[in-house]
């Protein structure tokens, strides 16, 4: 197992929990939402496990250039975490503002956990392609 795949494997896993996050979103907080949410998460806490002991990536390889990738791709993660956060909070402000029922419209608490879990998800993602475009067709991986 190459780090990069361990790495396309998180991705996958990270984005399911995200879609885990996101169903109690969109379902609510009835039973249904929970159990369907439960099952979702069952996955994707078994796939992490799963990830962590099966493969058991003791020593990844660490060389200058993936090392500078990993930290472009967190900070593009936080970028991307940091406006959507923005631009969630000034959705609801407008929407607030437009809506004259008196009715205060909040942002859902389950948004906040399935935006981290989908910017770490763009964190796996965008190492990947920056080891993709800076891969010469050799591999040093271990």
């Amino acid at each position: 197992m190459t780090f990069n795949r361990y790495i396309a494997i998180r991705a996958v896993i990270e984005t399911i929990g995200a879609l885990s996050c996101m169903l109690m979103v969109v379902i609510g907080h009835s039973l249904i939402g929970v159990i369907v949410t439960a099952v979702v998460a069952l996955v994707w806490a078994g796939g992490e496990i799963w990830v962590v002991t099966v493969l058991n990536k003791r020593s990844p390889r660490r060389d200058e250039l993936s090392d500078q990738h990993q930290g472009v791709a967190i900070q593009f993660a936080l970028f991307v975490l940091i406006a959507a956060l923005v631009a969630l909070g000034f959705f609801y402000t407008i929407w607030n503002m437009v809506t004259t029922s008196g009715f205060l419209h909040i942002i859902n608490p389950m948004m906040l956990p399935a935006l981290a879990m989908c910017a770490l998800a763009v964190s796996d993602v965008r190492y990947l392609w920056l080891e993709h475009d800076g891969s010469n067709g050799d591999d040093d991986e271990d």
